[in-house]
């Protein structure tokens, strides 16, 4: 006498074989995901670490700035227009 379907045993490989490739596919992207996340990490850190030497390897200015007397030139203009201040102590 026969118990079960007969395709019974080929349905139960099939259904095994279907789990086993979800598990498979899942872990895959899984694998590929962290894969991925480490190589942008990666990615970013080269950045920072080249725009740091970057910034270190600039050359400083050859000419130094030329610094301007502004108050002088503001209360002691020169030419014809100079105000001379009373003397109060005489």
């Amino acid at each position: 006498m026969q118990q079960g379907h007969p395709r019974h045993k080929q349905l139960i490989k099939s259904r095994h074989e279907m789990v086993m490739h979800r598990r498979y596919i899942f872990a895959r992207k899984i694998n590929e995901g962290m894969h991925s996340f480490v190589n942008g990490v990666r990615k970013a850190m080269n950045s920072v670490v080249n725009a740091i030497f970057n910034t270190l390897e600039t050359k400083p200015l050859e000419e130094k700035p030329e610094i301007k007397d502004i108050y002088s030139e503001m209360y002691k203009p020169k030419g014809l227009m100079q105000i001379v201040p009373p003397r109060f102590n005489k």
